[in-house]
């Protein structure tokens, strides 16, 4: 990386962009050649550009003239124009995020200006192909389970905040809905859940068995 280049008319200037193009320097080698840094000196704002980093981000160079911005100091230079992280874009259509400082003298007046360009084109990019790789259809509630002991447990806290009472309060026809409600979902497909069941329920193995015929009894009728 070169060192930032100056102006001719740099060596009229105040000791204090000395300083400012040592930040220059340090602040392109620090954040890398996404992020141009531009110091102006806004008492010429038709060369303004005195040192810059990266330049090739927007394509300008040392004796370029001020932005837009630079131009509305003037016109208040003492007013408060410092702007953080705004968005902007280069005339190639890169994206910038971008930070502006400005610097006073000893009347308040201001000027000197340092500006941070970071190009996130590419950065954007990626965000666009993440969401498109985490967009999602509707939720869906899946539960990922070590055991079918605890899947079991998962859907009968489901059919009992269907029913909405616990076990000990509930009648015969509120469990035999618990047990429709289990049967639904498949849950007596898989091996050892009749077991599981019954104890959750409070019954026996023959009593959920005979829930389970009883259920399918009445399918059948409502087919007839």
């Amino acid at each position: 990386m070169g060192r930032p280049t100056q102006s001719p008319s740099g060596q009229a200037h105040r000791k204090e962009f000395h300083v400012l193009r040592q930040v220059v320097k340090a602040l392109g080698q620090a954040l890398g050649d996404r992020c141009e840094v531009v110091l102006h000196d806004l008492r010429t704002p038709e060369s303004s550009i005195i040192a810059i980093e990266h330049g090739e981000i927007t394509g300008r160079k040392v004796g370029d003239p001020s932005t837009n911005l630079g131009m509305a100091v003037l016109q208040d230079p003492y007013g408060d124009h410092d702007q953080f992280n705004y968005r902007s874009r280069t005339r190639t259509g890169r994206v910038l995020k971008s930070s502006s400082v400005y610097f006073r003298d000893e009347s308040g007046r201001i000027f000197a200006a340092l500006c941070l360009n970071w190009d996130i084109s590419e950065l954007e990019a990626v965000v666009q192909i993440l969401q498109r790789l985490t967009q999602t259809a509707d939720a869906v509630d899946e539960q990922c389970v070590r055991d079918v002991d605890e899947l079991v447990n998962h859907f009968v806290d489901e059919a009992l905040a269907v029913v909405g009472k616990p076990v000990p309060a509930m009648d015969r026809t509120e469990k035999l809905r618990v047990v429709q409600w289990l049967a639904e979902r498949g849950v007596f497909g898989v091996r050892g859940t009749m077991d599981r069941v019954a104890g959750l329920l409070g019954i026996s193995k023959a009593t959920l068995y005979a829930y389970l015929n009883e259920l399918e009894s009445q399918r059948a009728n409502r087919m007839v």
